[in-house]
């Protein structure tokens, strides 16, 4: 009825939110403070299993509202997540390129991301980061690039355009740690990290 309320007269309904998960934070703890208080100014008997009962529902009611709290906050930050912003700059590497001359391609270039592609241009895989990461310096001139890339499955391309839950919605449909992001005309745009989303996500 408060949420109602205050959705009403403010006309934000995360606003309202809030407000009535406050509330019901307030009332968890007068719930389980009113029968200490009782007890201590007028020494009335609480007795150990209604102390006990009142703190169960305390606590129910602390996490429902801790809940409805986080809930806004998720729903206020996915409009800040827009692929775009988010993407890394990609280079195009073929597969047989030594991994160090790759990392000193797109080092150059100053992008932080490598796409595999085939004769003909065309993108066929994400290069791991972690892949990378874990491959000691002194043995990347002696790998090559597309040895440590993920296959481009049609889940791992995703539009640069998302945003917002359909772009938390397509993540969550096919998990991968990188995901090639393209324009309406099929161009590359870049290369979305789940990294770089998962700490946007937290963040925003």
């Amino acid at each position: 009825m408060l949420r109602a309320v205050v959705w009403k007269l403010t006309g934000r309904p995360t606003t309202a939110t809030v407000a009535a998960a406050w509330a019901g934070r307030g009332l968890a703890v007068a719930v389980l403070l009113v029968p200490l208080v009782l007890f201590l100014h007028s020494g009335s008997q609480v007795q150990v299993f209604d102390a006990l009962w009142l703190a169960v529902i305390a606590a129910f009611m602390w996490t429902g509202a801790t809940q409805s709290l986080r809930a806004s906050r998720v729903r206020e930050r996915l409009p800040g997540l827009q692929a775009r912003q988010l993407a890394r700059r990609a280079i195009p590497v073929p597969s047989s390129l030594p991994l160090a001359e790759a990392i000193r391609r797109a080092d150059a270039a100053q992008a932080r991301a490598l796409v595999i592609v085939d004769h003909e241009d065309r993108p066929i895989a994400i290069v791991s980061e972690a892949a990378v990461m874990a491959t000691p310096v002194q043995r990347r001139p002696w790998v090559d690039a597309g040895s440590l890339a993920r296959t481009l499955d049609p889940g791992l391309v995703l539009s640069a355009d998302l945003s917002g839950m359909a772009l938390i919605d397509a993540v969550r449909r096919s998990p991968a740690s990188e995901y090639l992001l393209v324009e309406p005309s099929g161009q590359v745009f870049g290369v979305l990290a789940a990294a770089d989303l998962d700490h946007a996500f937290a963040g925003v």
